[in-house]
């Protein structure tokens, strides 16, 4: 009897997730970042809050469709030149032959699912607009990582994850592990240990949050330690999209 109701017990806290869950929050660092240099180069804002580059503007030139801020937390780079997403969108180019063949080489990540909104980055050095296109010129640019502020500007860089500071427990959330820490940077032997976080925004749901822990050298590469699944909303578990 005590064995049946025990492996009962078992399967209602499965079924339940994680009830008792510990959060440990970090202070966000005091970052900003000077988009001044952008504000009126030929990608004015529409009515829909988007900075669309005319033909006429030297961001064109350089591959820019799209023009958008970057996290404040971008701030820790060094050197801290004015930078901004370049968004380049092949589906709006009739010219291409086939919109889907861009090179790897020629963009950091696409944050638009089917539409392929390829990120790249735009720098505003010595009186003139430069074009970052993959992590190879990234580095050039900014490495050596010297300072925690900097490793998290890398990683929130090269990928497209998030940030979470002041995390709170929600109810009707459905969590799968005891303990969740917000973003924060830890030092290593090699370089830095950077905690962000990760929604599966495109597809069927469930949709879970990801914590993920990122390595950045020293030298700038950034590559991903570990994955785990902390959460997710199942009013969403039925919801699709793309």
């Amino acid at each position: 009897m005590k064995t049946g109701l025990l492996v009962f017990s078992l399967i209602l806290l499965a079924l339940a997730g994680c009830s008792r869950v510990e959060i440990m929050n970090h202070n966000k660092p005091d970052l900003v970042v000077d988009f001044s240099p952008f504000e009126d180069i030929g990608c004015p804002l529409d009515d829909y809050g988007f900075r669309i580059c005319q033909e006429t503007s030297p961001l064109y030139a350089l591959g820019c469709d799209f023009l958008k801020p970057v996290p404040d937390l971008f701030g820790g780079l060094d050197p801290l030149y004015p930078i901004a997403k370049c968004v380049y969108r092949p589906m709006i180019h009739p010219e291409l032959v086939d919109p889907y063949s861009t090179p790897d080489s020629e963009f950091f990540y696409n944050s638009g699912g089917p539409l392929q909104d390829l990120v790249r980055y735009v720098i505003y050095r010595d009186g003139e607009f430069l074009l970052i296109r993959n992590p190879d010129e990234f580095r050039e640019t900014f490495a050596p990582v010297e300072s925690a502020n900097e490793a998290l500007s890398f990683t929130l860089a090269f990928y497209n994850y998030s940030v979470y500071f002041g995390l709170q427990k929600e109810s009707g959330i459905k969590y799968y592990v005891n303990s969740i820490e917000d973003t924060h940077v830890e030092n290593t032997t090699d370089g830095f240990t950077v905690n962000v976080f990760y929604y599966q925004f495109f597809g069927c749901g469930p949709h879970y949050t990801y914590a993920l822990e990122m390595d950045v050298s020293k030298d700038g590469m950034v590559d991903e330690i570990s994955r785990q699944k902390i959460f997710s909303d199942p009013s969403k578990d039925d919801l699709c999209q793309d």
